[in-house]
């Protein structure tokens, strides 16, 4: 099945995305390397949060105002998530299939890019800006059955939109304010890393740790930057 280019998408979720820039300010930093014309896996820090804002923006970035390929957004299905009104709704719509090796395939056999969080909940409920894909090494797998290049994403500012987070029991958290603070969000996307050789386990496995070492190595560059970073109007004061 084709990215879903409905009309909830166009009339809903795409204007509602356009008025997330203005709440995040975002910033765009070498989609230029990211290829236009075959399907991609773009890997990612999960960020620590429990909204899709950052996947509205990185979608609107890509394909909706640039001319690449969408990507198909992988998640676990059957989530407690997925039973919150509103929010239900979204992740039903916004072209996310299930996170299975069998899904991804058909995705990118089919022309399409994918989205992968490699470290999941790890990553939610874990440090700010740090990987932790110890043994995650699917999406590595895929891009060898596919053929496809991974391309290391960084979101610099998004484990920063809730300062405080409560857990609560069964596993689940209460994300301190509720709607994300107005943080700037940095968009960093890495060079695309070609695929390893299928039915090579150790190939695999070594192409992993170094798609996890590229991106990491990008998110500790955008959170620099961002450190550095003044605004125009600061740097022109007397």
């Amino acid at each position: 099945m084709a990215f879903p280019r409905t009309w909830r998408q166009k009339a809903i979720l795409v204007p509602f995305a356009r008025g997330l820039k203005l709440w995040y300010r975002p910033r765009v930093h070498g989609l230029e390397a990211v290829p236009r014309d075959r399907p991609v896996i773009y890997v990612a820090k999960h960020p620590r949060t429990w909204l899709y804002f950052e996947i509205f923006l990185l979608g609107l970035l890509t394909f909706w105002d640039a001319d690449r390929i969408p990507f198909r957004p992988m998640e676990k299905r059957g989530t407690s998530l997925h039973r919150i009104p509103g929010l239900a709704w979204v992740r039903r719509h916004v072209g996310s299939i299930e996170a299975t090796e069998a899904a991804a395939l058909a995705a990118l056999r089919g022309g399409e890019s994918l989205l992968v969080f490699p470290g999941g909940a790890r990553e939610l409920y874990g440090d700010e800006d740090a990987l932790d894909w110890a043994g995650r090494r699917g999406y590595a797998r895929i891009a060898a059955a596919a053929g496809v290049p991974v391309v290391p994403v960084a979101i610099a500012g998004a484990d920063q939109q809730h300062p405080l987070r409560l857990p609560l029991g069964k596993g689940g958290s209460l994300w301190l304010p509720p709607v994300p603070l107005p943080v700037a969000l940095d968009f960093w996307f890495g060079a695309p890393m070609p695929p390893p050789s299928p039915g090579d386990a150790a190939g695999v496995a070594a192409y992993a740790d170094r798609v996890a070492a590229a991106t990491q190595a990008l998110l500790d560059q955008a959170v620099r930057a961002r450190r550095s970073w003044i605004p125009a109007r600061t740097r022109s004061r007397p």
